[in-house]
This record gives structure tokens, C-alpha cells and sequence, in this order.
């Protein structure tokens, strides 16, 4: 009797070894995947800088503040919100120009004014860890691999150096393995673990990024005047379209506050105008209506008319 028990007992151990060999958990964030509480957008696309995160961890790899860059491009090109620049031109200009986590100096805003973007989006990796922890008894071994990941991130206005936001994201996910009587899975490490961590981090931050860029204005530049022609640098891709109406303002001086630091610009509205055509890979022209000579520097904003009245 006994030994009929026993078999019976080590069968049902091989057949859970068999069964259940491994387990994955995650944060509630990343049921969340793109499900982000903001509204649907459908305006002109920002343009958006997304530099190279530094490593600020005690770890060496160079990989970490990549693999956060290349997550976080990845998530934001998903919304749809966003045109967003070529790496090798914004890896370019950013290490010129020795780009501070904390902001842009005054000396260099023009300089990256070339980028030709919005915003421009910072960061570093602040937390990385990856640990192993088991248990074993007669019958039975688990071992369960973790990964953390920390970042922060700033989004700076391109064209005052303002800092608009500067906020943390975390992501955690594990793995575990389970054995019994020797049979199930040893688990080596698996590196995809910590692309998974670094995900989560990244959808944690993406929902305040897409809520500060949509609370800030659209806006664009005018980079040529002809006639009653202005030439702007947004076009198709931007997402504008035939018909839409612009408000023409003047760009005056830079006001900074009393530590030095710009915080925006005067400005005076001296005319309207109308998506007309278009030309170049993201450029359109407006027929303007002014009531006073129109000269540069010109930059524009949506109407709240949207189009021409009929």
C-alpha cells in the first residue's frame, strides 16, 4: 500500500514539472500597452528630438541608455503624434554641441535651433538591476530572474530652452523556473527580460511625454516670403492639409526670467493665412492676409476658425 502511494505521489510530481516549467510576471503597467489616457489627436504632428540617453547607472554598459532610446523611439512612433527626427542628424548636432541633461544655456540655443525640431527629448537610464534568487527543497528547485529598470527623462521647447517636463519612469518584469525531481528548466539568463523592463519603463513615461507635447502649442516657422507667398516649413508630413488656417505672428525679443534663462518670446499677430500648396518633403505655402508689410522672422499657429470661412 505504501509503495503504491509513493508512485502515486511521484507521478503527480513528473506531470507538474511537465506542465508548468516556467512563469512569466510583470508590472500592472504593462497591461496597459499603448491604452494611454489621452485623447484621440488628429492636428499637425510636433517635430521631436530624441537624443541619446547617457548610463547613469554604476553599470558600464553603453547599451543601457541605447536600449532606452531605441525603446522609447519605438513606443512614441506609435502614437502618431510626432515627427520624429533621424538619429545619426540628431546624435550629430546634440554631441557639437555637448547638450546638458539640465537644459539648454543661452549660448547654445541658436545652435540647436539647427535641429529643426519642436522639442528636443533627454534622458538617462538611473536604475539597473538584474538578480537571480532560488529556492530548493527534496522534490523541488525555483529560480527566479528579475530585471529593473529606472529612467529619467526632460522635454525642452527647441525655441526658449524651457524645460516642459521633467519626470521618472520605472519597469520591472521576472521570470521563474521551476524543477521537480530534476525535470523542468534551468533557465539561463534571458536577455529579452530586460528589453521587457526597459518597455515598461518606457510606457510609464509616454502617457506624460503625448500630455505635456498636446498642452503646448503647434507651431511652425516661416522660412521665406514672396509677395503675398509665405513659405513654411510644414507640410504633408506635418499632417496639415489644403485649406487650413494659420495665424502669422511676429517673433520679437526673448524675454528671459531673473536667473538669465529664456522663457519665451515677445510676439504680435499681424496676419492670417492659407494652406495653399505644397512643396518639398514637409514644406507648404500660405497666402497671407495682412495689413502691414510682413517681414521675417515669422512663425505661425493653428486658427481657431481651423478653415476659411465660405
Amino acid at each position: 500500500m505504501k509503495t503504491t502511494f509513493l508512485l502515486f505521489f511521484l507521478t503527480i510530481m513528473l506531470f507538474s514539472s511537465c506542465s508548468s516549467s516556467k512563469k512569466i510576471t510583470q508590472t500592472e503597467d504593462h497591461n496597459k500597452k499603448h491604452d494611454y489616457k489621452v485623447p484621440e489627436y488628429v492636428g499637425p504632428k510636433k517635430k521631436l528630438a530624441i537624443a541619446k540617453f547617457e548610463n547613469a547607472t554604476r553599470f558600464g554598459k553603453r547599451r543601457l541608455g541605447e536600449n532606452m532610446t531605441t525603446v522609447l523611439t519605438t513606443e512614441l512612433s506609435k502614437t502618431q503624434r510626432f515627427i520624429l527626427l533621424e538619429r545619426a542628424d540628431v546624435d550629430k548636432i546634440l554631441d557639437q554641441l555637448a547638450l546638458a541633461q539640465s537644459g539648454i544655456t543661452e549660448g547654445t540655443l541658436e545652435q540647436i535651433q539647427l535641429l529643426d525640431a519642436d522639442y528636443i527629448l533627454t534622458g538617462a537610464v538611473t536604475h539597473y538591476a538584474v538578480t537571480t534568487t532560488g529556492s530548493s527543497n527534496l522534490f523541488t528547485q525555483t529560480k527566479t530572474q528579475r530585471a529593473e529598470v529606472g529612467a529619467d527623462v526632460r522635454i525642452i521647447d527647441v525655441r526658449t530652452g524651457e524645460i516642459l517636463l521633467s519626470e521618472s519612469g520605472k519597469g520591472n518584469t521576472e521570470k521563474e523556473f521551476d524543477k521537480v525531481l530534476g525535470m523542468g528548466e534551468d533557465g539561463g539568463y534571458d536577455e529579452s527580460l530586460e528589453m521587457e523592463a526597459f518597455r515598461i519603463a518606457v510606457i510609464d513615461l509616454t502617457e506624460n511625454i503625448i500630455t505635456t507635447v498636446d498642452n503646448s502649442p503647434w507651431m511652425c516657422d516661416v522660412v521665406k516670403i514672396s509677395e503675398s507667398k509665405l513659405y513654411i516649413d510644414a507640410g504633408r508630413k506635418s499632417n496639415l492639409s489644403l485649406g487650413t488656417v494659420l495665424d502669422i505672428f511676429k517673433k520679437g525679443e526673448m524675454i528671459t526670467n531673473l536667473s538669465g534663462q529664456p522663457i519665451g518670446f515677445e510676439e504680435k499677430k499681424v496676419g492670417k493665412g492659407t494652406v495653399s500648396d505644397f512643396f518639398g518633403n514637409d514644406g507648404a505655402i500660405l497666402q497671407a492676409e495682412s495689413d502691414s508689410l510682413l517681414t521675417l522672422p515669422l512663425f505661425c499657429r493653428l486658427s481657431e476658425t481651423g478653415k476659411l470661412d465660405n
